[in-house]
């Protein structure tokens, strides 16, 4: 059956009249009868009954009258949440962030975005890397923030947004202070602290080796908060993406011989159907002036000179677009 066919029947159901059916449908009286024999043939038996002016619904007709009104109440609803989703009335985009990005660098854009897309909610999912492409391939998430660790996998497309340095942060009155930048060597005898999540912690033990020492770590965690908290009480040193600073009673000062960075990319499944909210947030992200504030610390004081942003860390531009 048709969801025109019930339109129909329903609308003579109220009217008892073909004549007076057929003009609130805008159809012909002998297109409205021919829609209603067609149902009648499809459900096995006559529905309504035509005797002079005692037009009446059989018992068929009353049995499924409520069962074709839901039908119809049902499609209406699922055409008018259809529609809410393609137009983004209401819509929900999900976010995978690597732990190590932290709110700073991305709340001014999502707070800008919020506020010119209000009927888009967003959610968030944090995982590392490799957790995040997974999430992307099984659909758990729309797109993602992620550092970038080389080619992705394939079906996943990706755009650099920024590159960032990594610091050393120590607590006030460290012998770190007095100098202008850390060598990785200097770090020799410190006690570490790291974090648990993959992609810092594999840079730091990588580069330690290099250069010929195994680094004394004295906790790990997942949280940089707690990390920091510990370096504040002088528990030791950590080494931290520059916008992963929080301030809060440590000092930083730029990791040199060898520097060590991170590039940050957007990541997300090609060749997947993109709605027109997700297409605003990659546009969004992709529009935005990623440059290097990483010097800001949270509790407002003035960074110290050697974490200004190097003249060869400039913006990455995003040629490509979704597709």
């Amino acid at each position: 059956m048709e969801l025109w066919q019930i339109k129909y029947f329903l609308v003579l159901c109220d009217t008892l009249n073909f004549a007076r059916a057929a003009e609130r449908c805008e159809v012909s009286s002998p297109s409205l009868t021919r829609a209603v024999q067609r149902l009648e043939h499809e459900l096995g038996g006559v529905l309504i009954r035509r005797e002079r002016r005692l037009t009446h619904l059989t018992e068929l007709g009353r049995l499924v009258q409520p069962m074709l009104q839901a039908v119809l109440a049902h499609a209406e609803s699922t055409k008018t949440a259809a529609h809410r989703f393609v137009y983004a009335d209401e819509k929900s985009l999900r976010l995978g962030i690597t732990p190590s990005l932290g709110p700073f660098r991305l709340a001014p854009i999502l707070a800008q975005f919020g506020a010119r897309h209000p009927e888009i909610e967003l959610t968030f999912a944090e995982a590392d890397a490799e957790g995040l492409e997974e999430l992307l391939l099984g659909g758990s998430i729309d797109v993602a923030l992620t550092e970038h660790l080389g080619p992705p996998r394939d079906r996943l497309r990706s755009y650099r947004l920024y590159q960032e340095r990594v610091v050393v942060v120590f607590p006030p009155g460290h012998r770190f202070e007095r100098q202008e930048t850390v060598r990785l060597n200097d770090l020799k005898g410190e006690n570490f602290l790291l974090q648990i999540h993959g992609e810092m912690r594999a840079k730091v033990l990588q580069s330690c080796r290099e250069q010929g020492f195994q680094p004394k770590i004295i906790a790990r965690s997942e949280r940089d908060d707690w990390i920091q908290t510990m370096v504040a009480a002088g528990s030791g040193v950590t080494l931290a993406p520059v916008t992963m600073h929080l301030g809060h009673g440590t000092l930083a000062r730029p990791l040199v011989d060898p520097a060590m960075q991170r590039d940050i990319s957007l990541v997300f499944v090609a060749g997947r159907p993109h709605d027109l909210p997700l297409q605003r947030l990659v546009s969004a992200i992709r529009a935005h002036k990623w440059d290097d504030q990483s010097a800001t610390s949270t509790d407002g004081r003035r960074p110290h000179p050697a974490l200004a942003r190097p003249p060869e860390l400039t913006e990455q531009r995003v040629r490509a677009s979704l597709g």
